[in-house]
């Protein structure tokens, strides 16, 4: 006899379907923040890799965005979103438990900590667009509260993780590790007991790079979709490629930190984005002009990342770095909200991926960028530089869009 489980499943209501879309949210993420700091960790501090070295290996982390962020939206546009995220996390606790079984025979080495990014990577750029076209099905009828709702748990879970890899220096990498796979891999019932979104109408499908293609003209043409995603593109280059692959650089060599100092710029950074989320939630529907929150929080990123350059104390590093936070709680849950908003359903994957494309792609880009930069220019002008570039990128918005200007509205 033939059982379909996610029919055998009671179907929840619209609340418990969100509350059960935020456990299974929270429980990639707790684990993504444990990555985060163990992963620069591992690179920076146990390997001791140089400055080229490490700008690599976040780039094999980040890079399979690339390739995978605009399939996986293509992917949950014309299949079953809940049952391609189950197994997204079965497959998401794989490379942990690898991992830490080669390191428990004493096999750390460069080119492993490069293939566990680049698997880690590909399933997590597979998993982000088909989670995020979940997300209306489950929200109810305050959409802008529950992206605010969603991004804010997503950096706390991050903020969770990224608080217990802090102890990597005292732990060592493989409990961490497995508490990476065992989390992701409960936090899979949540998901299976997750309504299944409404079936995709029947219509013939054009080839992949014709259907990419679609969500990028889709964008193009709508005077609210393309100056949020080309913004994030340059976070994703000129500030997440620095945070990345730079500042684990600059608490080893300017503040001689270790493992603790890393989770702690961190825990800043998520901690300013927490807060900022949380306040837009419950402001959530009182807001029109969000794309000119979205430019001014970018704005202020620019302004901290030149302040960072200077090397003040390191507790003045952190409240930069927790201001900086701020900023970035504010681009993400406006900017989501926006293309949640503006997307038509039959693209809203496609489009969510290009969003999340400009930080999984433009993260690996610039971490190469300021990697190298670092490497040959040296620590301050790998952070002073992308932020000159990020103002240039502002500035030409500006000047080419309504963002300042234009309301969008549920």
């Amino acid at each position: 006899m033939n059982y379909d489980l996610g029919k055998i499943a009671t179907v929840p209501s619209r609340s418990s379907a969100f509350a059960l879309y935020l456990t299974g949210l929270g429980s990639w993420f707790v684990p993504l923040g444990i990555q985060q700091v163990l992963f620069a960790w591992l690179a920076a501090i146990v390997l001791h890799m140089d400055a080229f070295a490490v700008g690599i290996a976040q780039v094999a982390l980040m890079a399979p965005g690339i390739l995978f962020l605009p399939l996986g939206g293509l992917v949950a546009d014309r299949g079953n979103a809940r049952r391609l995220l189950l197994r997204y996390h079965f497959l998401y606790g794989v490379p942990p438990l690898v991992l830490a079984a080669v390191l428990a025979m004493g096999g750390l080495s460069y080119p492993l900590l490069i293939a566990y990014g680049l698997a880690a990577g590909s399933i997590g750029a597979f998993a982000v667009p088909t989670r995020d076209a979940l997300l209306p099905a489950v929200a109810g009828a305050n959409l802008p509260r529950a992206v605010a709702l969603a991004t804010a748990l997503q950096f706390f879970g991050q903020l969770i993780g990224i608080a217990a890899a802090s102890q990597a220096d005292r732990t060592g990498a493989i409990p961490l590790l497995l508490a990476q796979a065992i989390l992701v891999i409960v936090g899979s019932v949540a998901v299976w007991r997750f309504p299944d979104p409404p079936p995709h109408p029947p219509a013939q499908h054009p080839s992949f790079w014709r259907s990419i293609g679609d969500g990028i003209v889709e964008a193009a043409r709508s005077e609210q979709m393309w100056p949020v995603l080309l913004l994030n593109f340059g976070i994703g280059v000129f500030y997440v490629g620095p945070f990345m692959a730079v500042l684990p650089l600059v608490v080893r060599d300017v503040y001689h930190g270790g493992a603790a100092e890393i989770a702690y710029i961190n825990l800043a950074f998520w901690a300013g984005t927490i807060v900022a989320a949380f306040a837009f939630a419950g402001l959530a529907r009182r807001l029109l002009r969000r794309g000119r929150l979205v430019l001014s929080a970018v704005s202020v990123g620019a302004v901290i990342l030149f302040a960072m350059a200077l090397h003040p104390p390191f507790l003045v590093f952190n409240a930069l770095c927790f201001i900086w936070g701020l900023g970035a709680g504010i681009t993400l849950t406006q900017g989501r909200t926006i293309l949640q908003i503006v997307a038509p359903a039959t693209h809203r994957a496609r489009l969510m991926a290009l969003f999340q494309l400009g930080i999984g792609g433009g993260g690996p880009i610039g971490a190469f960028i300021a990697g190298s930069l670092a490497a040959v220019l040296g620590l301050k002008l790998a952070m002073v530089l992308p932020a000159i570039a990020m103002a240039v990128m502002i500035a030409m918005v500006l000047a080419f869009s309504r963002i300042w200007t234009m309301r969008t509205v549920e």
